[in-house]
């Protein structure tokens, strides 16, 4: 059976952050997960022990420069800034028990993209063993060049070429429907291809990037067919609802119908 994630920096953005959480659990989802979280780690984790929630991942914060605003893991020069920044949300990912820490690698407008990829590379070698120590798996993703023009990783397939060639548990893809039928489509055969490589999926509307059972994407067919590879892990719910958060949470009936 299907898991489902909700994404606290996308839903019930009206309440406080914990009381998000609550909702979720009303909602019937089994995990949360988040941008950025806004409380403390250990409150996160035991408001999540008592609502029987899993912490599926956080993100690494952007930086306060608006270059930086997606990350800078790519960033030539900020080097120690991204360790510091790793550190930090693998410190806070240990504490509250989250799976994963998505990290930003950052938008790379003017910057030549061999200098930008040796940057990545050479940071994420050196964060894999940090994050094995710290029990906490990295995945990274690719963003839409339409929403996020300049972001260092805008196709499914840059993310799957960097996990294969480090080739270690302790870092995956993140696969987001919205994303991938944006650059790439063949989205079924998309996550078949790759399902070894995939830390976690995401999925939203096509393009609106509302509830998953509006726009050109059927996510219906997409769902069944991810149950069918086997596929244990969470579906993190990223998408931004059309009026309420619980006005649309009718899509998980009819989808799953």
């Amino acid at each position: 059976m299907l898991r489902f994630s909700a994404h606290l920096s996308f839903l019930w953005l009206e309440l406080p952050f914990a009381e998000r959480m609550e909702a979720a659990k009303r909602a019937r989802f089994a995990g949360v997960e988040c941008a950025a979280p806004e409380i403390a780690a250990a409150e996160m984790r035991d408001r999540a022990k008592e609502l029987g929630l899993t912490i599926v991942g956080i993100n690494t914060t952007p930086g306060e420069a608006a270059s930086e605003r997606l990350g800078f893991a790519a960033l030539p020069g900020r080097e120690k800034a991204f360790e510091r920044n790793l550190d930090a949300a693998l410190d806070y990912a240990a504490i509250a028990g989250a799976g994963h820490v998505h990290v930003l690698s950052g938008l790379i407008d003017g910057i030549p993209t061999t200098d930008a990829e040796a940057t990545f590379m050479r940071n994420m070698e050196s964060a894999i063993p940090r994050a094995e120590k710290a029990g906490v798996r990295l995945v990274i993703e690719g963003l839409n060049s339409r929403d996020r023009p300049g972001y260092f990783l805008s196709r499914s397939q840059d993310a799957f070429t960097i996990v294969d060639r480090f080739a270690s548990p302790w870092l995956k893809a993140m696969f987001d429907t919205y994303h991938a039928q944006i650059m790439e489509g063949d989205i079924l055969a998309r996550i078949a291809g790759n399902l070894a490589r995939i830390g976690h999926i995401q999925i939203s509307g096509v393009p609106g990037r509302s509830e998953p059972d509006f726009g050109e994407l059927n996510h219906r067919e997409v769902l069944a067919g991810i149950d069918r590879l086997g596929w244990a892990g969470f579906i993190g719910c990223e998408y931004k609802p059309r009026t309420t958060t619980a006005e649309g949470l009718g899509w998980m009936t009819t989808l799953l119908a």
